[in-house]
């Protein structure tokens, strides 16, 4: 009976490990796609080279702040790959291309959405 115990008091606290982390993906990953579709898009329409990079640059700072926290609980591979997104769209930037930086910078908005998504507790990830 104290192995049953044990075993789920110790489920349970991988649920509720798992629970935060996923509410705090979830808030992490709606802020920097939110920044990036309302602040970030617009700059580098209008040419606005500067304040793009500088407001991009802090969806990156972020994004690595979250990265060393998201290894303990996601895919590897996933996560190099958007971190590769990541820094792509930042030269992107820096380079004033204005056709590659938003579409980088789209295509990494959907990696950001999928990742959040595509490691929730449901069913069909599950299955």
């Amino acid at each position: 009976m104290r192995a049953l115990i044990v075993s789920f008091l110790t489920l349970a606290v991988l649920i509720g490990c798992w629970g935060w982390f996923h509410q705090y993906s979830e808030d992490a990953m709606q802020d920097i796609v939110s920044v990036c579709a309302e602040e970030v898009m617009p700059a580098i329409e209008s040419g606005q080279w500067e304040t793009a990079f500088d407001i991009f640059d802090v969806q990156y700072q972020a994004w690595q702040q979250y990265e060393k926290r998201a290894y303990l609980m996601l895919e590897t591979g996933t996560l190099n790959e958007t971190d590769m997104a990541f820094a792509k769209t930042l030269m992107y930037i820096k380079a004033k291309d204005i056709s590659n930086s938003s579409g980088e910078l789209l295509a990494l908005m959907e990696s950001l959405r999928y990742l959040h998504e595509n490691e929730a507790l449901t069913l069909s990830n599950i299955l």
